[in-house]
């Protein structure tokens, strides 16, 4: 590039650490480029975290055309003989290769293409913004065809069975001379150590371990990818400080005489708006710069504090609170996961609805009524007429100003409800069953899919109360006392 080129776009680059450890790309070199893994079944998997080997049984379409049966029995015949169809050998049924009587899989093993993977790393873009996630490895995923050597031993063990002399004849005596191991240098050592034979020994010597597959379509993967985009987005690069910042960095400090009192240091922006959300429970972004200052004590730009709070809070209609995970970080009388759980569903009903009943959210979740309204007090208030709102009211203007950070974090809210949706409510229940109860219940309508925001989730209930209670009146039965009602939702 030379000196007198223009700029023609200038995109900021983010790091992303959330999956540092955990990211690996999985390469298919003997699979078609033109075919994805999105309708491929996945029969089992399993790997060896030590050595990262990964295994993936990827299972065949046994009833298409192209699927021969015949031949499929036959591979499944000479790799683990036939078998026989009763109680008794049912442990055996366990190391057969294909159980199914048939080859109906595709064995896939994992190879390491390169060790050294520091200078690597997946990035994304999306508005105008790159972020990049380091690799932790590189796999490289090719079929198996280790049944070949089960055939191959189960002929050997048949050909001894089959020749009895070979068994009556006995090894001839031979002479045994005894050598004592010369002492191994570190430089033989390492080289035996990086020697084919070695790494083979170690690899087979660690067990399998059984691993769980995820769809790249479930709400479990669109959480995972939502990682990859980094939650600090702080405008704190080396070309953006001041020029005393950019000399203490190159040059540190010499260390202080432990007589000297060491300055009390101002926490970061990040700490800052998590301490307060956590006290303060919501807040707005106004609220939030006015509270929160940089190092050099001036208030915190618009950008910077928006970046701050999608990195340590989440977004309730233009609100701000405090995450799930960060309030119930240690078990206490009721499971952490389940706190977290019906605290995120209860945000998320606020981000569809004005009001929420609190009967109906106890219906859903798996914890006490008063354990449920505790949460709930905490980000809500009481309305006698329609129900509980949130404390603050809905900050419309910061909606309009940032459409991209309220979008991202409805994404992000769904695939927790859907989520939710699969472990709280039951994952067993048969579909029938669920749609008939989805159609009874409000809630669960709710969860399932995301509504216009209304003016109540109980205000129809209210309504069909009263005219109730007007057409008892006129005919002479008792009516309910409306205002004993509002007291006990109060309390």
């Amino acid at each position: 590039m030379d000196d007198d080129d223009p700029v023609v776009q200038e995109i900021p680059v983010y790091l992303s650490r959330t999956l540092a450890k955990n990211l690996y790309i999985y390469q298919y070199p003997a699979r078609p480029a033109n075919r994805d893994w999105s309708d491929v079944q996945i029969v089992n998997a399993a790997l060896k975290p030590k050595n990262q080997v990964v295994r993936l049984e990827v299972g065949l379409d046994t009833n298409s055309d192209k699927f021969c049966s015949s031949v499929a029995e036959q591979i499944a015949i000479n790799t683990d003989g036939h078998q026989e169809s009763s109680w008794h050998v049912k442990e055996k049924d366990k190391s057969f290769y294909f159980k199914n009587r048939m080859m109906d899989k595709i064995v896939y093993e994992s190879s390491r293409p390169t060790v050294d993977t520091r200078h690597y790393a997946v990035a994304i873009l999306e508005d105008k913004e790159l972020h990049c996630t380091p690799l932790q490895g590189i796999i490289q995923m090719r079929p198996s065809y280790t049944y070949h050597d089960k055939q191959d031993k189960r002929k050997q063990e048949k050909s001894k069975a089959d020749d009895p002399e070979e068994e009556e004849n006995e090894p001839e005596p031979q002479q045994v001379t005894v050598k004592f191991a010369r002492q191994e240098t570190d430089v033989a050592k390492k080289a035996r150590e990086k020697s084919y034979e070695t790494i083979t020994q170690r690899v087979t010597a660690e067990p399998w371990y059984d691993a769980f597959w995820v769809n790249p379509n479930t709400d479990q993967a669109e959480l995972e990818r939502l990682k990859l985009f980094s939650q600090t987005t702080l405008d704190g690069s080396a070309l953006s400080l001041n020029a005393h910042e950019y000399i203490r960095n190159l040059v540190p400090p010499p260390p202080e005489d432990e007589a000297d009192i060491v300055p009390t240091k101002r926490p970061s922006v990040v700490e800052q708006i998590k301490n307060l959300l956590l006290n303060a429970k919501l807040m707005t972004l106004s609220d939030v710069r006015s509270l929160v200052r940089t190092e050099s004590g001036s208030a915190v730009s618009e950008s910077a504090a928006v970046s701050a709070l999608s990195s340590v809070a989440c977004c309730v209609r233009g609100v701000w609170a405090a995450r799930s995970a960060d309030l119930y970080p240690r078990a206490g009388p009721a499971p952490p996961a389940l706190l977290i759980a019906a605290r995120d569903h209860i945000l998320y009903l606020f981000t569809q609805n004005t009001y929420i009943d609190r009967r109906k959210v106890t219906a859903a979740v798996r914890l006490p009524p008063l354990d449920v309204l505790e949460i709930i007090r905490s980000v809500a208030k009481y309305n006698p007429r329609y129900g509980w709102e949130l404390l603050i009211p809905p900050d419309v203007e910061f909606e309009r100003k940032y459409p991209d950070v309220v979008q991202r974090q409805n994404l992000a809210w769904e695939a927790k409800q859907r989520q939710f949706t699969e472990t709280l409510m039951g994952e067993n229940v048969p579909k029938r069953q669920r749609k008939k109860s989805q159609r009874d219940s409000v809630s669960s309508d709710t969860m399932l899919s995301p509504k216009p925001r209304c003016n109540s989730v109980s205000e129809e209930d209210s309504e069909r109360k009263r005219h109730k209670n007007k057409s008892a009146t006129g005919s002479g039965k008792r009516t309910r006392n409306v205002s004993s009602g509002s007291v006990t939702e109060g309390t």
